[in-house]
């Protein structure tokens, strides 16, 4: 019996059943089944995703995952191994096609990280690209005021907010994207390889944050990184995946890790 089902009984906040996700390593296949496949739509009937056409993979293979109120979770796995497509397909970027994911009723608003700094404008001020993005991530402009103290606070920008972009260092809008993103009060937070900056103690500082923010508090946050040993102290699960498949769940994260990095 999975670990999860003996020491959790709360109702997961996501449940995912055989959930597939498959892609085509040909431009030119590609174009061609995605074409077919309008077609068969056209018609008012769904493609066949249960088997794989000529030069296509599965990104993910029949994964069965349950995600839990407090969960923080390290996603493992060398590149390819479908880490980022399972995050996608998560938080609703790619299509399901084949499988299930059940969010709780309880659940608001989900929100995804990926290349953490893109869509800021270098010709706007700090302020102003608050919200800018902001709105990609579906923020409401009272939201976004209601939280600007605390952004420009925990980034640590001072004066410089009402500067151009434009004028920043990298780290600087690596700590105006972080803040904004820590703004927000969302049930699941997925970032994807959010912490390859070199900042160490602004990064520290997230990270006790985060860790305040998703325990106890009934939300998630689950994190893709290959950074493991420095988010073994804020995480409270592991799960590895390999070629599109779970190869390991667990709570014990030190050894998970370790297991991981030995085979």
């Amino acid at each position: 019996m999975n670990i999860d089902e003996v020491t959790l009984t709360p109702p997961p906040l996501i449940k995912v059943t055989g959930l597939y996700k498959k892609f085509c390593k040909d431009r030119i296949s590609n174009m061609y089944y995605g074409i077919k496949d309008l077609i068969i739509y056209f018609f008012g009937l769904k493609p066949d995703y249960s088997s794989l056409r000529k030069n296509e993979f599965w990104a993910l293979n029949d994964i069965n995952l349950k995600i839990y109120e407090d969960d923080i979770i390290i996603l493992a796995g060398v590149n390819g191994s479908g880490k980022t497509s399972l995050t996608r397909m998560l938080t609703g970027i790619y299509e399901n096609e084949r499988g299930t994911i059940k969010y709780h009723k309880k659940i608001k608003k989900v929100i995804s990280v990926f290349a953490i700094k893109s869509g800021f404008n270098p010709i706007l001020t700090g302020r102003e690209n608050i919200y800018l993005k902001a709105a990609y991530y579906g923020m409401l402009r009272k939201e976004v005021e209601a939280n600007m103290n605390f952004i420009i606070s925990f980034s640590d920008l001072g004066s410089f907010i009402d500067t151009p972009l434009g004028k920043y260092s990298s780290g600087m809008k690596t700590r105006l994207a972080m803040s904004l993103v820590l703004s927000i009060k969302s049930d699941i937070l997925f970032i994807d390889e959010g912490f390859s900056f070199s900042d160490s103690k602004f990064k520290i500082k997230c990270y006790r944050f985060l860790k305040e923010e998703y325990t106890k508090n009934g939300r998630a946050l689950v994190i893709v990184s290959h950074r493991l040993m420095e988010l073994s102290h804020l995480a409270n699960r592991l799960i590895v995946l390999e070629k599109g498949k779970i190869i390991n769940t667990t709570r014990d994260v030190v050894q998970g890790i370790k297991d991981y990095t030995i085979n």
